[in-house]
């Protein structure tokens, strides 16, 4: 078991437990000081330990002899807002878990899928300039001046990694890189205008040539709503002047556009479509309903594709088997059988 200390210590941080917290949930069958001489790697369990541990950390045996494939170079994650440091953690382990499944299949399908950062040059010192490279990004990337679909999908496109992870609800998204390679990790479960709102907001925090002292966290937010709302889209739906708007005008934008009803109220702010001290009651109705339930509902599909996409892919052309794509996607056995087996049926016709 060469590598079970390794896999324990993430296991373990990647479900947010303590030593003590992994003890209780194996019924004390395991002492916190055993659990802590396993992850120092001086001391080896026996195979009932082993089985109780993975039903607990809900992986297979095997999991804690694998080699990692790659050996990730560090890679750190600023604090953000109030996640709790070990919580940051979890986050943190689980990216890198998927971040090592993701390389492994790049590898497998000899990809070299790389970035290019074509607004990086561009100094961005306040909110209008974020505004402005935002329009400039969506021309270099051809995207159109139109509400966009699953942009999570389309930054993957691009060659970023998008990973969602299970995590706390008050995170919405980080970013970091890792080597040269921009990854993007965003909450699983949050709606998908906050997402799709999250995954611009870190695509600001990767791409933006912010200068030292400006406010990062506005100019990213208007960076993100101006890549979702391109152009003139606000102006042509409220108009150049208001002294009041309604939630069901910003939540039929929402509809169409895809980003939260905080966000556009705050644009429509930023381009002085309304005066703060007039949109200041809309902030405080919102202040208690951070995920907008009630107000209007986006129905697009946001969802990364791609690595499942390459999995199937490997299985389609015998590079792996059923059980590996299983531990590679963390789907159990008999369900990706039962498509596989659709698949042939159909081919057989």
């Amino acid at each position: 078991m060469q590598y079970f200390a390794e896999r324990l210590k993430a296991l373990r941080k990647s479900h947010g437990l303590s030593l003590q917290d992994l003890a209780d949930k194996c019924d004390h069958t395991v002492s916190k000081q055993a659990l802590s001489k396993y992850e120092a790697g001086v001391m080896q369990p026996s195979r009932k330990i082993l089985d109780i541990l993975a039903k607990v950390l809900k992986v297979r045996v095997s999991y804690f002899d694998t080699q990692p494939i790659f050996k990730l170079p560090a890679f750190e994650f600023k604090r953000k807002g109030d996640i709790p440091v070990k919580q940051l953690e979890s986050i943190r382990e689980k990216v890198k878990d998927m971040f090592e499944r993701y390389l492994q299949v790049e590898s497998l399908l000899a990809i070299q899928f790389k970035f290019s950062n074509p607004v990086r040059p561009i100094p961005v010192a306040d909110e209008l300039a974020a505004a402005d490279v935002a329009t400039k990004l969506l021309n270099k990337w051809d995207l159109g001046w139109g509400a966009l679909h699953n942009v999570s999908g389309m930054l993957e496109s691009k060659g970023l990694r998008v990973i969602e992870v299970e995590s706390p609800a008050i995170f919405d998204g980080l970013s970091t890189y890792v080597g040269k390679i921009p990854v993007i990790v965003l909450h699983k479960d949050r709606p998908a205008d906050i997402k799709r709102f999250a995954a611009m907001y870190e695509l600001g925090q990767l791409v933006l040539n912010i200068t030292e002292g400006a406010d990062r966290h506005k100019i990213c937010e208007t960076f993100a709503a101006a890549m979702l709302l391109p152009g003139d889209a606000l102006e042509t739906h409220l108009g150049n002047k208001r002294i009041a708007i309604a939630p069901g005008e910003l939540s039929t934008i929402k509809e169409q556009y895809g980003l939260p009803m905080g966000a556009i109220m705050q644009q429509a702010v930023f381009k002085e479509i309304i005066d703060r001290k007039n949109a200041n009651g809309f902030f405080k109705m919102l202040a208690d309903n951070a995920d907008e339930t009630g107000l209007g509902v986006y129905t697009g599909q946001e969802k990364t594709y791609r690595f499942e996409r390459m999995v199937y892919r490997l299985v389609a052309e015998d590079i792996i088997d059923v059980e590996k794509a299983a531990d590679l996607t963390g789907r159990s056995v008999e369900e990706l059988q039962r498509e596989i087996e659709v698949f042939e049926a159909v081919a057989q016709e």
